[in-house]
């Protein structure tokens, strides 16, 4: 409703960022309402997702199905810098292609709508330049174990020592002037606390995707999918260094949303290129001596329950939303 009430009241925003105001300025032009402004909002993130997937050829055959469970609570809820993100998919497209002008326009537009992008952008950027093969497994679960179970989260709050002496000229300079509220130890919130369940099944859900990307880059590497991989391997890990930090989180998860490209990947390997679906013609088609292992099956049994449990609560406990066939 927040961003409602900013479409419908633009000229009380002068400082909106520029690219941001002009989208809404074109979206009012055209005589669409907010709900229309939403509309559009959904049609930019779809048309440069489905531009990015589509280019991956046939490895893109399971991407389209994770696509908006990776990304959907993000993307309808920070809406502007859901937008952002949609270019950042736009500039990974070109970064693959070594179409460098479509790249720096791509992150232009991306920045102009939503500053944070940048940051994300330059880990992904880092990761297509200098880590040109996968994170190893046995650096980047033990990583993750430790901050999700014995890491303490309220030592992050440390850098809002150090981060205040940072200046950007965006609406973000507001957070960095305030950082002891929205980086420090008092900007821990509890509510972002998981129960042991959750914990164990997210942990599981991501253990799995780094662990089955890691094998399946290994049986058939793809360097524009090993970068992403990388990237969002990171992303897991430091969204869950900060997991109760609001604002740090955001830096992290448009890394993680990442993970709808190699999580298709495990499953174009592991089900079509050798798996077995398709038994022992498809396993030819490698040059690795591989087999399905029951632990694989195991791995991937724990991505789609836990995806099953974290979409089934808006459903199985939600006693208040409306559905259409409550109607």
């Amino acid at each position: 409703m927040g961003y409602k009430y900013r479409f419908e009241h633009m000229s009380s925003y002068p400082d909106e960022q520029i690219g941001f105001r002009w989208l809404n300025y074109f979206i009012d032009s055209v005589g669409l309402n907010y709900v229309g402004g939403y509309i559009v909002y959904s049609l930019i993130f779809i048309v440069c997702s489905f531009i990015l997937i589509r280019s991956y050829g046939k490895d893109s055959k399971y991407m389209y199905a994770f696509v908006i469970p990776s990304t959907l609570i993000f993307i309808s809820g920070i809406i502007r810098q859901g937008i952002s993100f949609s270019f950042l998919l736009l500039a990974i497209y070109f970064l693959n292609k070594r179409k460098w002008a479509g790249v720096v326009i791509s992150i232009v537009v991306g920045v102009s709508i939503h500053s944070s992008i940048l940051i994300p952008f330059g880990i992904i950027l880092a990761c297509f330049f200098l880590l040109k093969k996968p994170i190893h497994w046995l650096i980047s679960i033990p990583l993750y174990i430790f901050f999700a179970y014995l890491f303490d989260v309220s030592k992050v709050g440390i850098i809002s020592n150090y981060i205040q002496y940072v200046s950007l000229d965006s609406k973000f300079q507001s957070y960095i002037d305030n950082s002891d509220r929205w980086f420090g130890a008092d900007a821990v919130d509890d509510k972002f606390e998981q129960s042991i369940f959750a914990l164990t099944m997210s942990s599981l859900y991501y253990i799995s995707i780094i662990y089955l990307g890691y094998h399946a880059l290994k049986i058939r590497y793809k360097g524009n999918i090993a970068y992403l991989y990388n990237s969002a391997v990171i992303g897991f890990i430091f969204l869950r260094a900060v997991f109760l930090f609001e604002i740090l989180k955001r830096f992290a998860q448009p890394l993680v949303m990442l993970h709808f490209i190699p999580l298709g990947y495990i499953l174009y390997i592991f089900l079509d290129y050798f798996g077995f679906l398709r038994g022992k013609l498809a396993r030819q088609r490698s040059s690795v001596s591989v087999s399905f292992k029951p632990y694989q099956k195991f791995l991937l049994i724990c991505i789609f329950l836990y995806l099953i449990f974290f979409w089934g609560r808006f459903i199985f406990q939600n006693p208040e939303a409306m559905f259409f066939w409550n109607s």
